[in-house]
Formats: structure tokens, sequence, C-alpha cells
């Protein structure tokens, strides 16, 4: 049985956040309509990150697309509308394979017949096309609005594949919600027996807008459970479906769904290969002990979030054998910054099996 150990220690403390590479969304105000992405800077920063900045400089505001190939793609980010312009520089690809043309409505970067030759010209495919896999940088995902896109894809077009009325994109913005680490990883099916609390965590921040989570077992509205972390107890056996929907005050929601396997079997055994955490002293000021137990050999690495659910220190420690150990956090994050006054997550992981426990340690 496949699980996943996680530990939680909720501590006092001096913290300041540190925001991560992490999940953005960008929308396009068009002649044509508006339509939404899905961008993954989490998987290609370079890439996803170059489009970001120059989103938020205002670069792609009153564009055209300029190349509409029906079936195939359509194409902006040229300043001069022709194709041959872009930002001044170029970016190297950056090719994932995690990461292909595979349906309509993939965002990737356009270049020339160079390696290392994209700038600011992306594209939109129309349908399937895996001959691009492996030569161009996807980094992106149409999520609402595809209808649109498809719209723009079957425009009349005259010389170069330029549309004969131009296609305006009167804005193209960046959406003030950013999602990064995810716990457990959504696409594994999680195990649980029924009666014990697992728990479940979402790393999501925003700039100015106002976030909240909403819940679901089953479909069901889970009351009273608005935060980034939930500990849900499922008491019936069986396949079920927990969905976190996070909405951000600024027009935007993204959807996370994790498949729960319940059964009723004997818990002994994983019991058995709990590990434990102890977080010492609670509430401190200059240094924090972490000192762990582990019944078997893990794969040890601790993470810090402060009560937004944004990550601040990421601590690997790397295979540690069965017994104790301990170590010292300095109160510093990731920057090596001095952290403000607060309360905070420390999540333990161990390798990929069974257990969760949470301990509550209030300043």
């Amino acid at each position: 049985m496949k699980q996943q150990i996680a530990i939680i220690c909720v501590i006092g403390l001096l913290l300041l956040p540190v925001i991560a590479q992490a999940r953005s969304f960008a929308r396009w105000h068009t002649s044509m309509g508006s339509f939404t992405a899905e961008l993954y800077d989490e998987i290609v920063p370079i890439t996803a990150n170059n489009f970001i900045d120059l989103a938020n400089s205002g670069f792609y505001n009153n564009l055209i697309f300029h190349r509409v190939v029906a079936g195939f793609v359509i194409q902006d980010g040229c300043p001069l509308g022709t194709g041959y312009g872009g930002p001044g520089y170029t970016i190297p690809d950056e090719i994932s394979p995690l990461l292909n043309h595979n349906q309509a409505g993939i965002l990737a970067m356009a270049r020339t017949s160079a390696p290392n030759s994209a700038g600011s010209q992306y594209y939109f495919t129309l349908a399937p096309t895996p001959n691009l896999n492996g030569n161009y940088a996807v980094f992106g995902k149409i999520i609402q609005g595809l209808e649109n896109v498809m719209a723009i894809g079957s425009v009349p077009v005259g010389a170069n594949d330029r549309p004969i009325t131009p296609v305006n994109i009167y804005q193209l913005r960046i959406l003030d919600l950013h999602v990064a680490n995810i716990f457990p990883d959504p696409s594994e099916t999680q195990y649980a027996t029924t009666g014990t609390a697992m728990m479940f965590m979402v790393e999501a921040y925003a700039q100015t807008a106002q976030l909240s989570y909403n819940w679901y077992i089953d479909e069901v509205l889970q009351t009273g459970q608005n935060d980034f972390l939930y500990e849900p107890v499922i008491s019936v056996s069986g396949n079920h479906t927990l969905r976190c929907n996070i909405v951000s005050s600024d027009s935007i929601a993204h959807d996370i769904t994790w498949n729960i396997q319940v059964s009723t079997e004997n818990q002994d055994e994983v019991v058995a290969l709990q590990p434990s955490l102890v977080c010492y002293p609670n509430p401190f000021q200059n240094n924090l002990e972490l000192s762990y137990s582990l019944k078997e050999p893990s794969e040890l690495a601790f993470d810090i979030y402060n009560l937004k659910g944004q990550k601040v220190r990421s601590i690997k420690l790397g295979t540690k054998y069965t017994g104790t150990g301990s170590f010292t956090w300095d109160t510093k994050d990731d920057k090596g910054l001095d952290c403000p006054a607060g309360v905070y997550l420390v999540r333990m992981q161990a390798g990929k099996r069974t257990i969760l426990s949470k301990n509550i340690l209030v300043r």
C-alpha cells in the first residue's frame, strides 16, 4: 500500500514569507473575447517568468495575433505585428518532457529555426501537434475560454497568414493567484483507513487579492473548513474524492482534486512504522531544535509554512536511518533573512509510507 508520512508541528516563532516558484494564471482580453491560461512556472521557470515579466510590463497590450494557421496555431508577441520583432533579447529553450503539445489550447514559445532564439512571441495550438514536441518550450494551457481561441483560429487570413481583420489584444495580465506546493501529490491515489485523519495542504498566495479555500468530499462542501490545511476523517470505506477550490477575489479560481481509497484494514503495521517530531522550545526566538525518530530508513525533508500557506524555508536532510536525530533551525528563511514573529507550520516528510500526526504548540 503506497502512502506518505507527514508530520506537522505548529510553532510560534519569527518568520517572513519567501515566494517560491508557483503556478500562475494569465488572462487575455481580445477583440474576439477573453480566455485564461495556467502557466507552469513551477516546471519551466525561465520561460514562464519571462512571459510573466513581459505581461506585467504591459509589453503584450495592444498587440495583434499576427499569424493564424487554421487547425494548427495562432501566434502573438511581436511588437511590430509582422513576426520579426521581439523584446531585444532571447532566452534558452526550456523544454520539459512533462509538457507536450497533446491538445488544443497548449501555450508555447515561438522561435526561429535557430536554438535558443525565443524572446516574446508565443502561440496556442488549435489541435494536438505532437510534431512540435521536443522542439518548442511549452509553458501553459488554456483553462477557460478555449472556444474563443478556436474562433480566432478560424478567421480569414491573407499573406503570411495574417488575419485580414486584425484580432486585437487589448490587455494581457497576470491574475493575482499563485498556487505553489500541494501535499500530497494529486496524481497519486491516497490510502487511508476508516476513522483515521489524513492531511492535505495547498500552498497558495496573492499579492493584494483575498483568497478563500473551499473543501469538498465527494462534491459535498465541508462547512467550517476554509483554511489551506485540511485534515478530514472519512468513516465510510470505498473510493472518495477530495477537492480544494481556491478562489481569488481577482476573478480566478483553481481546483485541486485527490482520489482517496478508504479501507477498514488493520493499522498495526502502519503504527509500528510511525515517525515522530518534537519542536523545542516553543515559543522561541533564535533557534528551534527539531528532534525526530524514524522506525525505518527514510528520505527526510522539512518544509516551514506561515499561516497563509506560503512556504518560507525548505530543508532537505537526505536519507536518514532508523533511530533518533536532530538539527537546529536558525529562524532564517530560504534567502538567509531573519524572520519576524508569527505562528508557523513545520512539515516533516519521511519517505512514502503512512502516517500523519499534528502537534499544536501555540505561541
